[in-house]
């Protein structure tokens, strides 16, 4: 089981860095507007907007990967496989959001 969920995580997070860099690569916006959750916005660079998120949640799951790896003995990785799960699903909505946004589809 810990196997199918290794997967899932590393299939988000392929899908999460594809979506940023398609979207940076593909629509050159050079200030790019995030849309906030109590409907506030805030600008940056289509890079931070779409790959900023992405890099800091990388790091993390590569940080929480070798800590797994280390200790072995943690009997609560079925917690920390949802919470990453979690974190990324959070990550490609926040992406989706920004690119729909951007794009005009939510105005």
């Amino acid at each position: 089981m810990r196997k199918y969920l290794f997967y899932i995580l590393l299939g988000l997070m392929i899908l999460s860095w594809g979506l940023g860099i398609y979207y940076v690569t593909v629509y050159d916006i050079p200030i790019s507007v995030v849309p906030l959750l109590d409907n506030k916005f805030y600008w940056a660079s289509s890079f931070k907007a779409m790959l900023g998120l992405t890099i800091i949640i990388t790091i993390i799951s590569l940080v929480a990967f070798m800590f797994r790896k280390y200790y072995n003995r943690f009997s609560k990785w079925y917690i920390i496989h949802g919470v990453g799960i979690f974190l990324w699903g959070f990550t490609l909505f926040s992406q989706a959001r920004i690119a729909a946004f951007n794009l005009g589809i939510c105005h």
